[in-house]
This record gives structure tokens, C-alpha cells and sequence, in this order.
């Protein structure tokens, strides 16, 4: 059962960094689909994170971009910049003081919200103007001067001020990309049923980085363990399942380069875990869960030359209900080249398509794939290729209006 409308310890030393080669291959060259790159390297694939610009206020002086670190130089703050699905965040409050975005305003922004939201009535274009462009950082970064300068919370000054889908989609970006995940793992666990379409997509194919900061970002703001507070609110072998993925550490990072051997071993493993009396479930979410996306990668194409059959279809036959959907969820992303580009997009467009828009999917997969505005520009590409040549931020203003398509369709646009 669905929540929403329409259901669908401590760090290493020197805490985690982020790979700096990425997937590597994205696009394949020459390869199915025959899309070119939109204009700049795969992301990961070495150029800086830019910074994305800002509209509402005066241009200023030139922003600098963000420089990535060398990979072990140190992720766990600003010495060695923390990274979250693959861009800058700010560190954990506890952690240290907090540090604000470089090149942005923050002033600046405070006063256009404070403009925005007092006295009768609220501007919601400039809420859109000010909040749709923040990027993870930035995010973060304007909370802690928005309760500075007024003493109110960002949040809830936006849940006061708006309402509906266009609450969600300001919230969302209000948040941040660490804490946003944190409160959908929260909203998807709370009351009576499970969305568990959240969960695979929120936890599942995370970096080691990526889970600690998750697990800790949880931690502080609901006061509970964030391990406990999922399997509580699953049972049997998907409980294992979802316990297995949030290990710390559980999924090498994406830096390391593939053991073809390990590759060889792993299929093996995969044949006769699915073939016998009985599919050995385990074994099966043990290799999908605890290897990194090159080698999934890998292993798929090898999968399916060895055995003439996809990986997914053989997900399809062995499994069922959510089980099934979370171990599909790992080996779409991994069919597609290990990066997940094509899968998003369809989860994108799964949320649009037949009867209605699953409204609340919608906003959570565009705001989630926004935060890494590289990895957005494939992913648009491939929806472009895949399911509507007229483009993403078309099909996403023809199923929304108001000031709810106004706020998201600014966010696939930027």
C-alpha cells in the first residue's frame, strides 16, 4: 500500500570520495540508441560540477565552478568537499560550521523569499525563481541563512506559504539532495503501508559515501536509526534485502576497476542460483547488491552472452512483487550501461503515462535526477530518444498546470 495519491557509527578515516571516472561509456559509442553526448563529457567523466546560475538577483561577478578532489583526498567535509549522488553538499550540521556555497548569494536569496512570502498574498514566481535553480549546496546553504536572518525555518515557511504539488516541489528543492531523501525514506515508512517504489529508488545502488551521509542525515533529524526504521516496515526475505543494501561500505565504489574474473564467477553463481528446485534468493540480491555499477555492468553483457537471455528477464521469471521490483530496479540500471540514464527515464515517463499523473513519482524522480545536472542532461536525451521527441519539459507541461507546472517544468528546463 501506497502513501502517496497514485502508488507505483562513524566514517573511515578521511571519510569517502567520490569516483572521478564514473560510468565509463556513457553513451556507448556507436551504440544502441545513436544519441550523441548533450554538449559535454558523461558526467564524472572529469569536467568541474558547475554551478547553475542564478536569475532573480543583479548578475554579479563571475561564479566559480566546484573542483572535485582527487579520488581518497578526503569526502567527509569542506577540506575534501563531501559529495552526494555525485555533486557537492554541504557536511552534516554536527559536523562542523556551516560553509556557504561558493559564488552564491545567500543574502540575496534570503530577502527574495522574505519578499516573497510577507504581508498578504505569496509571489509564487519569485519562490520559482529563487528556489527551482538551487542546486544541492545551495540548498543548504540558504536554509542556515534563511534561520539566521529571521529565525523562522525555510520549511516551514514554505509548507505555510503553498500548498499541494507546488509545496512538494519547493520543499524538495528547499531541502537538499541528503535531506530530501531522508524525508522521503520517512514518508514512505510512516503510518500504515510501505511505498516501496521509494525505497528502492531512494536506497538501492548507493555509494558507500552516499549511504553513511544518508544513514546519518536520518539519524539527526527523526531521531532513529534509519536501518531499523525500514526493516521494521518490511518483512521476510525483502527485509534481508533492504538490510543487506544499507551495510556501510556493502557496495564498492565506482572508482574501482572490474575483475573480469569476479565477472565470471559472479554469473555463475547467478545461473545456479536461479535454476533447481528452488531460486536462491539471497545469493542472487548478495551479487546485485554488493557490487559497483562497472561491474553490473559487466555483468550483465556477459549474462546475456553466456546465457542468450537478459538479466532482467531472468529477474522476471525467478521473483515477484517487491522483491522482484528492487532487484529489476538494480539490473535496469545496470542493463543500460551500469549508468541508470535509460531506466530513469522510463521511471520518468512511468509516472506520466496511461490514466492520470502519479504526480507525487513525478516530482520525486525529476527533483532527485536534477541534483546532478550532467547526469539530467543524459537522461532528458534519452527521454527524448525513448519516448517523446518533443522532449521532457513538454511532456511534463502537458500533464501539470499552475504554479505546479510553472516550479517543475523550470527545474527539467534550467
Amino acid at each position: 500500500m501506497s502513501h502517496y495519491n497514485n502508488p507505483y557509527g562513524a566514517p573511515p578515516p578521511g571519510g569517502y570520495a567520490p569516483p572521478q571516472g564514473g560510468y565509463q561509456g556513457y553513451p556507448p559509442p556507436g551504440g544502441p540508441g545513436g544519441y550523441p553526448p548533450p554538449g559535454q563529457p558523461p558526467y564524472g567523466g572529469g569536467a568541474p560540477y558547475q554551478q547553475q546560475q542564478q536569475h532573480y538577483p543583479p548578475p554579479g561577478p563571475p561564479q566559480q565552478p566546484y573542483q572535485q578532489p582527487p579520488y581518497g583526498g578526503g569526502g567527509g567535509g569542506y577540506g575534501g568537499q563531501t559529495f552526494y549522488l555525485g555533486v557537492p553538499v554541504a557536511p552534516l550540521a554536527s559536523h562542523s560550521v556551516p560553509q556557504p556555497a561558493p559564488g552564491f548569494d545567500a543574502n540575496r536569496a534570503v530577502e527574495a523569499v522574505r519578499k516573497a512570502t510577507k504581508g498578504f498574498g505569496t509571489d509564487e514566481a519569485l519562490l520559482i525563481q529563487v528556489l527551482t535553480p538551487l542546486d544541492a549546496w545551495q540548498a543548504d546553504t540558504l536554509q542556515h541563512a534563511f534561520k539566521a536572518q529571521t529565525g523562522k525555518d525555510l520549511i516551514s515557511v514554505i509548507e505555510k506559504e503553498t500548498s499541494g504539488y507546488f509545496e512538494n516541489v519547493l520543499r524538495a528543492k528547499a531541502l537538499g539532495a541528503v535531506q530530501y531523501d531522508a524525508w522521503l525514506i520517512h514518508r514512505a515508512t510512516d503510518g500504515v503501508g510501505t511505498n516501496e517504489a521509494i525505497l528502492n529508488e531512494v536506497l538501492l545502488g548507493r555509494s558507500p559515501q552516499d549511504m553513511w551521509l544518508l544513514r546519518q542525515a536520518y539519524q539527526q533529524r527523526y531521531g532513529k536509526p534509519l536501518e531499523r526504521v525500514v526493516a521494521d516496515d518490511l518483512s521476510f526475505k525483502t527485509k534481508r534485502l533492504f538490510v543487506m543494501a544499507m551495510q556501510p561500505g556493502a557496495r564498492p565504489d565506482d572508482s574501482l576497476p572490474v575483475d573480469s574474473r569476479l565477472v565470471d564467477s559472479d554469473v555463475e553463481t547467478l545461473r545456479r542460483a536461479s535454476r533447481g528446485a528452488g531460486t536462491d534468493e539471497i545469493a542472487i540480491a548478495g551479487v546485485l547488491l554488493n557490487r559497483n555499477g562497472p561491474h553490473l555492468a559487466a555483468l550483465a553483457r556477459q549474462y546475456e552472452a553466456k546465457h542468450r537471455t537478459k538479466l532482467s528477464k531472468m529477474i522476471k521469471s525467478e521473483f515477484s512483487g517487491h522483491f522482484e521490483d528492487a532487484l529489476l530496479y538494480v539490473v535496469l540500471g545496470a542493463e543500460g550501461g551500469g549508468a541508470g540514464i535509460e531506466r530513469d527515464a522510463k521511471l520518468i515517463e512511468d509516472a506520466m503515462a496511461g490514466m492520470g499523473t502519479k504526480d507525487e513519482l513525478l516530482i520525486v524522480r525529476i527533483v532527485r535526477a536534477s541534483w546532478n545536472r550532467q547526469r539530467f542532461e543524459h537522461i532528458k536525451q534519452a527521454y527524448a530518444h525513448k519516448h517523446s521527441k518533443k522532449g521532457l519539459k513538454n511532456r511534463v507541461e502537458g500533464e501539470t498546470s499552475g504554479d505546479y507546472k510553472r516550479a517543475l517544468s523550470a527545474i527539467v528546463g534550467q
